[in-house]
């Protein structure tokens, strides 16, 4: 990433000559709002809850507790390939996990990052 330090005096924000020491300010300030190694799983997460659709597995997870892909086909009209891309990108995220039981896999909250992520969404759009 090239980052041109210059505009920070340019711009008012520093005095000229102190534009690095402005910078590693706010990569400290961003280190400490976010842990720099949750960054990336943190992205991850949220591109997988950027579809309504899956928005509404997860919702339909927290709700039941596990769900099967034919469930999924069926509650939302959705074709069989189509159900399981959006499963195998929030399984990817860890935000849900899969379980086989006999011949069907159950996908279940995961106990990690990416469920603690989208359970938090889920309750803030309860209100």
């Amino acid at each position: 990433m090239m980052v041109d330090v210059s505009r920070f005096s340019e711009c008012g924000l520093t005095e000229k000559g102190k534009e690095e020491e402005y910078l590693k300010k706010i990569l400290d300030d961003v280190a400490s709002a976010v842990d720099p190694d949750k960054i990336q799983q943190t992205s991850r997460v949220m591109r997988a809850l950027a579809d309504p659709t899956r928005v509404r597995i997860v919702a339909m997870a927290k709700a039941r507790g596990k769900l099967y892909e034919c469930e999924i086909v069926g509650a939302f009209g959705l074709a069989q390939p189509t159900a399981s891309y959006h499963l195998r990108l929030l399984s990817d995220a860890n935000v849900l996990a899969k379980r086989r039981e006999g011949k069907m896999i159950a996908y279940v909250p995961s106990d990690g990052f990416g469920w603690a992520i989208a359970n938090n969404v889920l309750e803030t759009a309860k209100h």
